[in-house]
């Protein structure tokens, strides 16, 4: 099944050992998510002076659902479509020594509930069949992240 990337990082998977298993190009228009936000005076039990915003994120420049397609997408982006069930999201994030995110060992299923015990046999969705949930798409624009060999010169990110 294909995998496609679209964020503005390489993304590499690897292994315990940190032995890369699978790299994944940048995406030349990476999937965004854009955030408004909006000063909010005072709320109970919050010191008066400390800033408070409110936060409005848009939908994500996706492609359509693909039959047998993955995309991977920041949690950001992946938050922003909990009806997809074709996203992937890095996780089992590996940092340097300075903390700067260099690869993940795994990716969350975005939208997929846990059900019961883990079940290391159990297959993953079909990519692209959403039995009908909206697809709706927007336009926006901002953070998204992927990720880069473990050790390499080159410091790319993944997660959000």
């Amino acid at each position: 099944m294909p995998v496609v990337n679209l964020t503005p990082h390489v993304v590499t998977v690897v292994d315990a050992r940190s032995r890369v298993i699978q790299r994944w190009p940048r995406a030349p228009e990476p999937a965004r998510v854009e955030a408004v936000r909006v000063p909010v005076r005072g709320a109970a039990g919050v010191p008066a002076g400390v800033p408070l915003v409110a936060e409005r994120r848009t939908r994500a420049n996706l492609p359509e659902p693909q039959e047998g397609v993955w995309f991977i997408v920041s949690s950001v982006v992946g938050s922003a479509h909990p009806e997809r069930r074709d996203l992937l999201v890095p996780s089992d994030l590996v940092r340097d020594g300075r903390g700067v995110v260099t690869a993940c060992r795994s990716f969350v299923i975005s939208g997929t509930p846990v059900r019961g015990a883990p079940d290391k046999g159990r297959a993953a969705p079909d990519p692209g069949r959403t039995g009908g949930r909206d697809q709706g798409q927007g336009g926006g624009r901002g953070k998204a992240r992927g990720g880069e060999r473990a050790g390499d010169k080159e410091r790319d990110m993944v997660g959000s």
